[in-house]
């Protein structure tokens, strides 16, 4: 997540254990403007809590965050004010984030789509309301809402962050997203650190490699057919891929043979197999030996990355959480160190151990290779691809 803290020293700021909590939550393609104040003509003067802008999805949440001394008792829409547990009533948080609602949506079309989102129509820019709560719980009576939802934790709040998706996104390319963080920003009267503009500068362009020389890109065709060996083997520990089909029964003796005909009390033999030669002998020998893969059994590697993954991510609801620790705990194993962390490996064993319909794309969004350097980055972890194998992960030469 990118924070973009308030500038306005009279308002409330943000709890540090929720800012870390979001942090952990949420990557860098998500921009959260924390106590914004929204000056916008023809309405009133609007303090807004919490606004986030997923990069990646074009999407606005904007989100009241309320506390109460008491549990809530009943989720009212608007209308009607909120009840606590002991019925004390309080002002329906619905109906203030709806007033603040009209003020962010009026200041980006005003002042930001023109210049930004000059394509988009200006019905498409709208804002999806929420409330957060942690003091409702299983026992709060929730009545329908006609717009907007109600979070009871930080998690239901950042999977609306993550899946909130529109028809008309309000999108703009790598090299126009620093300008338009800093208008956000100075609209909504938060700051940019220089971190954060970091983050967001345009990726410098590398300079032409090299053709890479032939025995490199061999060596890497091997170890990739190696890693699809290996991956072949855990997906056959879950049972055969193909039923056992029972031994051919042996020919009977030529009938027609009288020579072949073996006495009634002697049973046939069959003629000795010809020698094969030296070099098809050694051939079929090396062959024939036994593999590192050979039966259940895995090398060393292969399973140390798989134990990491049965240790963080649990055989039934499996989230993002669970799988950046896992990846993060096997990026830093110094038993894994020489070899890295190969992502197609770690996304099939995890695949194992997810229930139901769910799969990995909908915990890891994009690339899987993306993914796991981002959750490097934002862990603080430096973390590239391999220069020959660009399905492997490893710590940055810098780090190690």
């Amino acid at each position: 997540m990118l924070h973009f803290p308030s500038t306005n020293t009279a308002a409330h700021t943000a709890a540090p254990t929720d800012v870390a909590r979001l942090h952990q939550l949420l990557g860098d393609h998500v921009w959260a403007f924390s106590n914004c104040r929204v000056d916008s003509p023809g309405t009133p003067v609007a303090e807004v809590d919490w606004l986030f802008y997923n990069s990646d999805k074009g999407t606005f949440i904007l989100s009241e965050w309320k506390r109460y001394n008491g549990q809530v008792r009943e989720v009212k829409d608007t209308g009607r004010p909120w009840v606590l547990v002991g019925g004390k009533e309080v002002p329906n948080p619905i109906e203030q984030v709806a007033r603040q609602l009209d003020a962010v949506r009026r200041v980006l079309r005003q002042s930001v789509a023109p210049q930004h989102f000059a394509t988009a129509n200006q019905d498409s820019i709208n804002v999806y309301q929420s409330v957060y709560c942690p003091q409702i719980n299983e026992k709060t009576q929730h009545e329908r809402l006609r717009y907007g939802v109600v979070h009871a934790t930080l998690e239901e709040l950042v999977r609306t962050v993550e899946r909130r998706a529109t028809t008309a996104p309000l999108l703009v390319g790598e090299t126009e997203r620093v300008h338009l963080a800093v208008a956000l920003a100075d609209v909504f009267r938060c700051s940019v650190s220089s971190a954060v503009r970091r983050k967001l500068a345009p990726p410098v362009s590398a300079p032409a490699q090299p053709m890479t020389h032939p025995t490199t890109r061999i060596a890497a065709i091997h170890r990739e057919l190696a890693a699809l060996h290996l991956e072949l083997a855990a997906l056959a520990e879950a049972g055969p891929l193909v039923p056992s089909l029972p031994a051919p029964a042996a020919p009977g003796p030529d009938a027609t043979s009288a020579s072949a005909t073996p006495p009634a009390n002697q049973l046939p033999v069959a003629p000795a197999p010809a020698k094969a030669p030296p070099v098809l002998q050694a051939t079929n020998e090396k062959a024939n030996a036994p593999t590192a893969t050979a039966g259940k059994q895995a090398p060393p590697v292969h399973e140390h990355l798989r134990r990491h993954v049965e240790k963080h991510v649990p055989p039934a609801g499996a989230e993002p959480d669970h799988i950046r620790a896992a990846f993060l705990s096997a990026l830093q194993d110094g038993q894994l160190r020489k070899s890295g962390v190969h992502v197609g490996q770690f996304g099939g064993f995890v695949g194992q151990r997810l229930d139901g319909n769910r799969n990995l794309a909908s915990l890891a969004l994009g690339s899987l290779v993306k993914w796991c350097l981002a959750q490097a980055s934002a862990a603080g972890v430096a973390a590239v691809k391999d220069t020959t194998d660009p399905s492997i992960v490893r710590l940055s030469p810098l780090k190690t």
